[in-house]
């Protein structure tokens, strides 16, 4: 990801409008045809073959030969391309450095016109290791650059829905695969040596309680993705949160709960009972 800038200034206005074609056709196509980007480009069959010879050649997209000539974004290409939408509608001016990087997300700082600091969130389902992630999650036959806008999608769906009302990031837009928050200026918990882990836990406890109410069930709640400083904690990473209404969400609280109990307990020697920190949550205590 690190030429990601690179390639963003590479791209020129005809790549554009390729680009824009395959995102506007690939809900249809796995591989988008070259008769969907003619009719949109109006570019003779030639010319637009060395374009995607070109944008091949920078990691942008994934030329199939086979009953047709198809293409396809790469993560990079989609990232791209997102970044493209999002500093033309004005919401990011400048690009910093990765801030995190995990299998499912490439996570940059940036800044807006008003030198505001943001954290812009690329998220890439199923692009490392697609067959070992779909194993473990019910994604049907959809392909992977309309799951991982979806992924993108749903997380900023989460963020809107919880922010004022639970210690979350401010959302501040979506595009593409880029979701869009205020920057925190926090580290992972598992990062941190707390001073006082219980007054932590219970505030962790605090916020999935409020989430509860608000409808919401995180549904990967670890360590590693709640941030902590000296004024207090903030909960991140919604693509697989689940409706209190759900099928199943009972199991997914009581894992999330379970997730954060141990790590106290492995971590500081700080135990909660289960069933309790679960009917409180519940709003039963």
């Amino acid at each position: 990801m690190n030429d990601l800038l690179e390639a963003y200034h590479r791209i020129d206005r005809t790549d554009t409008c390729v680009l824009s074609s395959i995102f506007r056709n690939m809900w249809d196509f796995e591989y988008v045809p070259l008769h969907a980007i003619i009719r949109d480009c109006a570019f003779k069959e030639d010319r637009l073959e060395l374009i995607l010879k070109k944008l091949s050649s920078m990691g942008i997209v994934e030329n199939k030969y086979d009953e047709y000539l198809g293409t396809r974004f790469t993560f990079k290409g989609l990232s791209v391309f997102s970044l493209k939408r999002l500093v033309m509608k004005g919401i990011i001016s400048k690009m910093g450095n990765i801030l995190g990087e995990g299998k499912e997300s490439v996570v940059f700082n940036a800044l807006n016109d008003r030198n505001e600091e943001l954290a812009v969130k690329f998220h890439r389902v199923g692009y490392p290791s697609f067959k070992k992630v779909r194993e473990k999650r019910n994604y049907g036959t959809l392909h992977i650059t309309v799951l991982t806008v979806r992924s993108a999608k749903r997380e900023y769906s989460a963020l809107k829905r919880l922010y004022g009302y639970v210690s979350v990031p401010e959302p501040i837009f979506f595009d593409g695969n880029a979701v869009v928050s205020r920057l925190i200026d926090a580290r992972e918990l598992y990062r941190v040596r707390l001073k006082n882990p219980e007054e932590v836990l219970e505030m962790i406890i605090d916020e999935v309680r409020k989430m509860y109410h608000r409808g919401v069930i995180h549904g990967d709640l670890s360590q590693f993705n709640i941030l902590a400083n000296q004024e207090g904690i903030w909960i991140i990473d919604f693509p697989q949160y689940a409706d209190v209404w759900s099928p199943h969400s009972d199991e997914i609280l009581k894992r999330d709960v379970s997730n954060i109990i141990d790590y106290f307990d492995r971590s500081y020697g700080v135990k909660k009972d289960l069933n309790e920190v679960l009917n409180y949550v519940r709003g039963r205590a």
